[in-house]
């Protein structure tokens, strides 16, 4: 009798796995017909990267931030920017349409290494690079590694020194190789949007969410399994990583504009860009009061203005 009982809930399991992973795939395919790639595939170094070019005029790489993709770039900053600059936006690897780097996640280190790669690619060997919140962090790295092709850095929000608040209990359920395949499967199975909103508010306080910006990112590429991992594994990595970036500021000789509010919670403005601002020479800093995580949506004049004014010092051509 006992051993009946096991193997009716043996399949009662394997029955509810089976419907999981049917909602999962059927979830996933519905955000890929309703947020389809825009831009076009390259090959770097063996690894795919989605990138979105637009307009004319000196090239700008855009790198968006954690559990983002390049629509959060292209649907209002793109369009403020391409009539001067060639925008070049990219997913960065694992989330989006770019290619993983690994199960393991990516380092920044690897991340720059593949994008960098990805743009010299298509034909550029010498731009201007803007990196939002994580895509900052990206940024400083792809600076510091690669000088001779960066030839200015604007920072939007951007994590560049070591902070002592711990990683949030779902971030660590997630990188966790025991506990984040179950939690992948549920959200994947079953979205949740009430926490999903929250989100979004949290982000962008103290100021509204911008109008059809959940529809317009594409939020449920963000919630497929595979993207779910990857970008768990690469923001319970960062502080890591970022500590090994500080001892490096003093070698950047470029030009260095950020824009970073000054109610930001996400990313406190204290914690990093106050400090960094003594950790760089050549660095104009735009602090925005009342403004929160997102300036690049809410206050998209001063991020404009930021890398406007660093074309003014660098005079890069096409």
């Amino acid at each position: 009798m006992l051993f009946k009982g096991f193997i009716g809930f043996l399949i009662l399991l394997a029955l509810g796995i089976g419907w999981l992973l049917y909602l999962a795939n059927r979830n996933e395919a519905r955000a890929e017909f309703r947020t389809p790639m825009s831009g076009q595939l390259v090959n770097a170094d063996g690894k795919m990267v989605h990138v979105k070019i637009d307009g004319s005029g000196p090239p700008l790489v855009l790198l968006h931030g954690a559990s983002g993709n390049l629509h959060d770039l292209t649907m209002g900053l793109t369009p403020a920017l391409s009539d001067r600059f060639t925008t070049i936006a990219m997913d960065r690897p694992g989330l989006g349409y770019s290619e993983a780097f690994s199960r393991q996640g990516a380092t920044l280190e690897q991340q720059a290494a593949v994008l960098a790669a990805a743009v010299k690619e298509l034909g550029y060997d010498r731009i201007y690079l803007l990196g939002q919140s994580l895509g900052g962090s990206v940024a400083l790295q792809w600076a510091l590694d690669y000088p001779d092709m960066v030839a200015g850095l604007v920072l939007v929000s951007a994590p560049s020194n070591v902070w002592d608040t711990e990683l949030g209990t779902l971030y660590k359920i997630n990188a966790n190789p025991v506990t984040g395949p179950l939690l992948r499967l549920v959200v994947s199975a079953f979205p949740p949007n009430n926490l999903v909103q929250k989100s979004l508010e949290e982000v962008f306080a103290p100021e509204p969410i911008s109008q059809g910006y959940a529809a317009r990112l594409g939020i449920g590429l963000t919630l497929r399994r595979a993207t779910q991992r990857a970008n768990a594994l690469q923001v319970a990595a960062l502080k890591s990583h970022v500590r090994l970036l500080v001892p490096r500021y003093g070698e950047l000789d470029m030009p260095v504009q950020v824009v970073h509010g000054l109610a930001d919670t996400v990313v406190p403005y204290e914690v990093h860009t106050a400090k960094l601002a003594n950790q760089i020479r050549d660095i104009t800093v735009t602090a925005l009061p009342n403004v929160g995580h997102m300036p690049h949506h809410t206050h998209i004049d001063s991020v404009v203005q930021a890398v406007d004014a660093l074309h003014s010092q660098v005079g890069l051509r096409p």
